[in-house]
C-alpha cells in the first residue's frame, strides 16, 4: 500500500512538473514571445514606436502615460549606440536578449546625464574600446553583452496630458544605430 501511494505521488509531481515545462514553453515554440514579435516589425537598428491599444502584433502599451518604442540588434559586427534626448519627466531603457530575458536595464534617475547614451558591445569589442576610446564615446554608458542579438525597450513616462508631446517626441526622436570603434 505504501509502495502504491508513493508511486501515485511521484507521477502526481512528475505530471505537474511536465505540465509547468510545456506551459512555459508554449511561448517561444508557437512564436508568440517577445523577441519573435519585435522580430516581425522589421529591420534591424530602428525604433518602431508602440501604439497604445492591442494590436496584431502584440506589443503595445498598456498604461496611456507611457509611450514605449522597441529596437531589436545584431552586434555580432559592430556596437549598437542607443540615442535619445528631450525634456520628460521619466525615462527608461530595457536590454532584452534573444529569451526575452532582461539583460541590462537603466532610467534617467541612474544616468550620467539626461539624456540617453549607450552603447551596447561583445567582449572583444569592449576590449578595442578600452585600447581605443572615441571621444564621442566619453560620457555614453558602455554595456557588455553575451549574447549578441536582443533589442531594447525605450520609454518615457508623461503623467500629465500636457507632457505628452515631450513623450512622443523623446521615442520619436530616439536613435539605435550602428557605431564603428576603429580609429580614423
Amino acid at each position: 500500500m505504501r509502495s502504491l501511494l508513493l508511486a501515485i505521488l511521484i507521477g502526481l509531481v512528475g505530471a505537474a512538473l511536465i505540465h509547468i515545462i510545456i506551459i512555459l514553453e508554449m511561448p517561444r515554440r508557437t512564436g508568440t514571445d517577445a523577441w519573435s514579435r519585435v522580430q516581425s516589425l522589421g529591420v534591424e537598428n530602428r525604433f518602431f514606436p508602440l501604439a497604445n491599444v492591442p494590436n496584431d502584433t502584440g506589443l503595445y502599451n498598456e498604461d496611456p502615460h507611457i509611450r514605449t518604442a522597441v529596437c531589436r540588434f545584431d552586434i555580432r559586427e559592430r556596437p549598437v549606440r542607443i540615442l535619445a534626448s528631450g525634456d520628460v519627466p521619466l525615462w527608461t531603457v530595457v536590454a532584452y536578449d534573444t529569451a526575452s530575458d532582461e539583460t541590462y536595464s537603466m532610467n534617467d534617475r541612474s544616468s550620467i546625464g539626461v539624456n540617453v547614451d549607450i552603447v551596447f558591445v561583445t567582449p572583444s569589442q569592449m576590449l578595442r574600446l578600452r585600447r581605443f576610446m572615441p571621444q564621442a564615446l566619453e560620457r555614453a554608458v558602455l554595456v557588455e553583452l553575451t549574447d549578441p542579438e536582443g533589442f531594447v525597450a525605450l520609454s518615457a513616462i508623461a503623467p500629465a496630458p500636457s507632457q505628452e508631446p515631450a513623450a512622443r517626441d523623446f521615442v520619436a526622436g530616439a536613435s539605435c544605430a550602428p557605431f564603428s570603434i576603429d580609429p580614423a
